[in-house]
C-alpha cells in the first residue's frame, strides 16, 4: 500500500493487523520517514507493537487491546502528519 491519508489511517491499520499473518510484520511511517511503527503478529491472539520516532518502546499486546494502542500511537508518532506509508514485509 503506498500513501494513505493520516486521518483515520489507524482503523485501515487496524484491519489490516487482524488480517496480518503470523511472521508478517506491517510497518506505518511518517512522510519524513524519521518515525515509524511495526506491527508484528506473535501468536494467535498476540501482536508485537515497536514504536520508533517520539517513544522508543516496544508493546506486546492482544487484539482486543490493539485498536486503542493503535490510536494512540497514532496520536503520539503522527500529530502532523497528513500522509503515512504502509508497507508488509516478513
Amino acid at each position: 500500500m503506498p500513501w494513505i491519508s493520516a486521518r483515520g489511517s489507524d482503523k485501515v491499520v487496524y484491519s489490516q493487523c487482524l488480517k496480518l499473518q503470523q511472521g508478517k510484520i506491517l510497518r506505518v511511517e511518517s512522510f519524513k520517514g524519521d518515525r515509524w511503527i511495526e506491527v508484528k503478529r506473535k501468536g494467535e491472539d498476540e501482536f508485537e507493537i515497536t514504536e520508533k520516532g517520539y517513544n522508543n518502546t516496544t508493546y506486546l499486546v492482544n487484539s482486543k487491546d490493539l485498536k486503542a494502542l493503535l490510536k494512540r500511537i497514532f496520536e503520539i508518532e503522527f500529530p502532523r502528519s497528513h500522509q503515512v506509508r504502509i508497507s508488509m514485509t516478513s
